[in-house]
């Protein structure tokens, strides 16, 4: 009889302890889930920088880009046409949604990218990806220093 209830209060005991480890995995997963959603609300998230690539173009080897973003919203570009004397400079403010990055230079029409891992994909006019066999060259790949 000993032996039965020796057995009965260790399986409490152990139950009791596979609960609380449980519950301590569940409050865990909970935070965790916090701050990720935490995480991917917040308003500045780390795209800031200096992305840089080199463009098509029709009558020329490229277009050498450089986009810097800044933190408070406002943005620089350069393009410089590669073994061509010309180059091009815009400056002004951009938006972020989803992810969706906007430039509104101070002069000319709206430049649309979409916002990867590492990297900035020019999209048309009409904010879709450019298609065909130049495609992958319309990308400015994040620099860190």
């Amino acid at each position: 009889m000993k032996k039965i209830y020796a057995l009965v209060c260790t399986a409490f005991v152990l139950a009791a302890c596979g609960t609380q480890q449980q519950k301590s995995n569940e409050k865990l997963m909970n935070e965790e889930t916090q701050n990720i959603n935490i995480r991917s609300t917040d308003n500045s998230p780390n795209y800031d920088g200096t992305y840089k690539g080199i463009f098509p173009a029709a009558d020329c080897p490229g277009i050498e880009t450089t986009l810097i973003l800044k933190k408070d919203k406002t943005f620089t570009l350069d393009s410089k046409y590669i073994d061509r004397n010309q180059s091009f400079n815009e400056s002004g403010t951009y938006t972020l949604e989803d992810s969706l990055l906007t430039l509104i230079p101070n002069k000319g029409e709206e430049q649309y990218y979409k916002v990867e891992k590492n990297q900035l994909r020019r999209l048309n006019m009409d904010k879709k990806e450019i298609t065909g066999e130049l495609a992958e060259n319309y990308i400015l790949k994040k620099k860190y220093k």
